[in-house]
């Protein structure tokens, strides 16, 4: 998967977050590439912990499936709020998506960011189309 395909979303979270962009990933069913990692953020322990985060992303599943509860709509992402960390998770396909990691602080305003990702997302067109 071309990494150059992601360059408008890398490019408004890094205009919106700034120096607080830990760090974006894609994956697909087989494989995933590092779009981009801070230096701070980019060690032996992540690295090595990083096909576990992935496998874990490829099974994650909504809390509300829209099976079960339509009147919520689609999932358009999900995040997670650790203690130093906001982590963002797009769905591209089932076993296929994009991790965004940011500094804690930046979750201000997240959904409101949530739907400018999105808005780039569905720009570009559909995963493996000709826009990348």
């Amino acid at each position: 998967m071309p990494a150059n395909r992601y360059q408008p979303l890398l490019q408004l979270v890094h205009n919106r977050a700034g120096d607080a962009f830990r760090g974006s990933i894609q994956y697909d069913a087989d494989e995933w590439t590092v779009l981009y990692l801070r230096d701070d953020v980019a060690t032996e322990h992540l690295k090595d912990s990083m096909d576990a985060i992935v496998d874990r992303a490829r099974t994650a599943e909504p809390v509300v499936p829209d099976a079960e509860y339509d009147r919520l709509g689609g999932t358009q992402a999900t995040v997670e709020l650790h203690d130093r960390a906001a982590l963002l998770h797009f769905y591209e396909a089932p076993t296929a998506g994009i991790l965004v990691s940011l500094d804690r602080d930046v979750a201000k305003g997240l959904g409101q960011f949530v739907s400018s990702c999105n808005a780039v997302l569905d720009e570009r067109g559909e995963p493996g189309g000709s826009n990348g």
